[in-house]
């Protein structure tokens, strides 16, 4: 008699298999360019991380719900828009990050209303929405731009913890953190699992479908409206305009890092490491002189990469 065992194939977690496509990527800009691996170069690479890191934490919340937000930029060119016509006009700082991340709430509630009440598909919901937030951040100044000047404002998006790390790449890190906490360490974390697998089954096991879905909208709008503050700053003026295609590198991120599609799986560190790989994406191709157009198209590239390697690991639409 043959005693048989029973094989199983080992896969790598998808977080291993993205940070081994991150390090490969950092390998092959070190040997393209001298600049790449400098102490400049790097603090470039996470301050373009902090806008979308922080909006990717919200995203990754939303999608593990089964949820979709395809708003992101446009709350970002209003939020952004509330928060520098407010210091512009009273120099009042604190009430200018106040109403930005206000607005993002408010718009973040509107979108989980309306998805969850109207029971509106949310690519059409927030299709919707996304016209709608870019035309209200029009109107807030007639399409004309703020500049700002207030130095208390610069500093959110500008300024240096001893001249070495920039205050918005810890607060990242911190809302990371706080994102990576909630999903893994609390019932608000598990419920958002839970209806993402199957959103049936955990309404027949006591959850509130439709109140926990619309917190994480809520959670989304807010952290976006951060971004939006954070953009503002960062750039010295507020424009309408802000944001644009911010929606692709946010879900883009998301996605690359592992978080599947249909909601129900992924985390907060494979996100992390997505908004890196494309972070890293657009800074080595600058490097090496690619024109803009170009890593437009390698980003969507990476992206469809990203969602079939999602499909082909049973997280994929039949």
């Amino acid at each position: 008699m043959e005693l048989t065992k029973d094989r199983k194939k080992v896969k790598l977690p998808k977080e291993i298999s993205v940070l081994i496509a991150y390090v490969a990527l950092v390998v092959i800009f070190s040997i393209l360019s001298p600049h790449f691996l400098t102490m400049r170069n790097i603090m470039n690479i996470f301050l373009f991380t902090a806008v979308i890191g922080i909006c990717a934490t919200g995203m990754t919340m939303v999608i593990i719900s089964g949820g979709l937000d395809i708003s992101v930029g446009s709350m970002v060119g209003l939020t952004g828009m509330v928060a520098g016509l407010v210091v512009t006009t009273t120099e009042n700082v604190l009430l200018a990050v106040f109403l930005g991340l206000l607005t993002g709430f408010l718009c973040g509630t509107i979108n989980g209303l309306v998805i969850t009440r109207l029971k509106i598909v949310p690519i059409i919901a927030t299709l919707a929405f996304m016209s709608i937030y870019r035309g209200t951040a029009m109107l807030t100044t007639n399409g004309h731009s703020r500049i700002i000047t207030t130095e208390g404002f610069m500093v959110i998006g500008r300024g240096y913890l001893i001249d070495l790390i920039p205050y918005c790449v810890i607060l990242m890190f911190i809302i990371f953190i706080l994102g990576g906490y909630v999903l893994k360490y609390t019932p608000f974390g598990r419920k958002i699992y839970s209806i993402g697998g199957n959103a049936e089954a955990s309404r027949l096991a006591g959850i509130n479908v439709r109140n926990t879905r619309l917190a994480v909208y809520m959670i989304c709008g807010t952290l976006t409206g951060l971004s939006g503050i954070l953009t503002a700053s960062q750039t010295g003026v507020s424009i309408p305009s802000a944001g644009v295609g911010l929606e692709m590198d946010v879900i883009g991120s998301v996605v690359l890092g592992g978080v599947s599609i249909t909601g129900g799986k992924g985390g907060i560190i494979g996100t992390l490491l997505g908004v890196m790989i494309l972070a890293t994406l657009a800074n080595g191709l600058t490097l090496l002189g690619v024109q803009s157009f170009w890593q437009i198209i390698a980003k969507g590239i990476v992206l469809i990469i990203a969602v079939f390697i999602d499909v082909a690991r049973g997280g994929g639409y039949e």
